[in-house]
């Protein structure tokens, strides 16, 4: 590196545009703008990455092929003197023997990893049961109560929707299509009204790369510190000895929480930590669209065909509350439990914390699953009860996971790195709700020790 120009990441940052396309990998800034046209995985995703410190979202979305390392060379331009987020220590070996070992499975069952019968069935029955709950909730029948009961239903497809539809396509695991990945997307905005460009920075950007990170790591953003204690480095209130009974109820708001603040991600262009890259026309086409067609089929539309006011504003609580409780739950038992780990400083540090932790072993620290074999766990739940799996490998698709479980058994057992797999469901909430009494109510419950080293 010697002789290559330093910038530091808020120069970096300025770089982020179709037009001026820069990105961070171990520690080298590359100008990719002559890339983008020519990237197979689209330039949306490269684009979202724009301005950023992506090595480790270049690293786990390139698990099958080297290729894409080989070819970065001639795009190099400098290094990168200061970092935005927290960085990690070297690479260990750990993952890749564990790229290596998934990639022989797939090229000795002849299996793509992006696609199968199995995938495109479950979108067509994820689709068609959206639109049948969204009929039957809205303008199956007049009374009350079976009204209430079957918005339930609904709020139940919009959660289905959402883990097999929204959630694969943000992470390029459906097809290697950059265009489906992109209008399955745009399918979310329009079906619930919500953005799928929001969900991306919080998630993609921001959640998979640092992950149970404080002050990085949207998910355990600053809009949590009065709601909930989870990590060691906030101040407890006295409230919070009773969060392990309030935390669970609130947890339905999340749906409307989220339709509130992508509005923030548009506007402010920020999403948490997260700084968001400006958004292109497809977008704001598909953000206003979304919000436009969800005033119309969720309160106009079912109006004009007689829906009274009320039953309909009950109607759209129950299906929220449903889909905020489904989405949250999901999210919060495998990342937000006993035996697992956060990572941060007692207070926002001038400079990025180090992490003295490779990326790939950290996944397994602060992820577990549940409920291995069992198909129901594995088709509600989106495949996320394979969580540790999906954030080693998020670009392959849910329907594999449970085929790479014994590689990662194996491969994390001659590293010595942990796995957390609760049996069930039934276990891996339990968890969850104990370390928020735990959290809330033992002075002395500090599961890991402050990490004081910054850069």
């Amino acid at each position: 590196m010697v002789g290559l120009k330093q910038y530091t990441w808020t120069e970096l940052s300025k770089h982020a545009s179709e037009q001026d396309c820069w990105v961070c990998i171990d520690g080298k800034i590359y100008d990719i703008t002559k890339w983008l046209p020519d990237h197979p995985g689209g330039k949306e995703i490269l684009l979202l990455s724009a301005g950023r410190d992506v090595t480790n979202l270049f690293e786990s979305y390139h698990p099958m092929t080297d290729k894409p390392a080989s070819l970065l060379k001639k795009y190099e331009i400098g290094v990168l003197s200061s970092y935005e987020f927290p960085t990690y220590v070297q690479k260990s070996k750990f993952y890749q023997k564990l790229k290596e070992r998934v990639r022989k499975h797939f090229n000795d069952t002849a299996q793509d990893p992006q696609a199968s019968v199995g995938v495109f069935t479950r979108l067509a029955f994820v689709y068609l049961f959206l639109f049948v709950t969204y009929y039957f909730a809205h303008y199956f029948t007049k009374n009350f109560f079976l009204g209430c009961l079957l918005a339930l239903v609904y709020g139940l497809g919009e959660s289905l929707f959402s883990i097999h539809v929204m959630h694969d396509a943000c992470h390029a695991a459906i097809t290697h299509s950059p265009a489906v990945w992109k209008w399955l997307g745009a399918s979310f905005d329009f079906c619930t009204g919500a953005s799928f460009y929001a969900w991306n920075h919080q998630h993609v950007i921001g959640h998979h790369l640092y992950t149970n990170i404080r002050n990085a790591d949207p998910d355990l953003g600053e809009g949590e510190i009065d709601f909930r204690i989870v990590t060691p480095y906030q101040p407890r209130s006295w409230y919070h000895k009773y969060q392990h009974i309030y935390a669970p109820i609130l947890y339905g708001l999340y749906a409307i929480k989220y339709r509130l603040q992508d509005n923030e991600t548009f506007i402010k262009r920020t999403n948490g930590s997260i700084r968001v890259t400006s958004p292109s026309t497809f977008d704001y086409a598909a953000y206003i669209a979304g919000k436009c067609s969800f005033v119309f089929f969720r309160i106009v539309l079912p109006l004009y065909y007689g829906v009274p006011l009320y039953n309909l504003v009950a109607f759209i609580i129950l299906a929220e509350l449903t889909l905020g409780y489904y989405l949250t739950i999901n999210f919060q038992v495998s990342h937000v439990a006993e035996e697992l780990t956060f990572y941060g400083t007692a207070q926002k540090p001038n400079e990025p914390t180090h992490i003295d932790e490779d990326w790939a072993v950290l996944q397994m620290k602060t992820t577990t699953d549940y409920g291995h074999g069992n198909h129901m766990s594995n088709f509600f739940s989106g495949g996320l009860n394979h969580q540790v799996v999906h954030h080693l490998f998020p670009s392959i698709d849910q329907e594999f996971y449970p085929q790479l479980v014994p590689i990662i058994k194996e491969v994390s057992k001659e590293f010595n790195v942990p796995y957390h797999i609760q049996p069930t469901f039934t276990a891996a909430i339990t968890a969850h709700i104990n370390y928020l009494y735990k959290m809330g109510n033992d002075p002395d419950y500090v599961p890991i020790k402050l990490n004081p080293k910054s850069e």
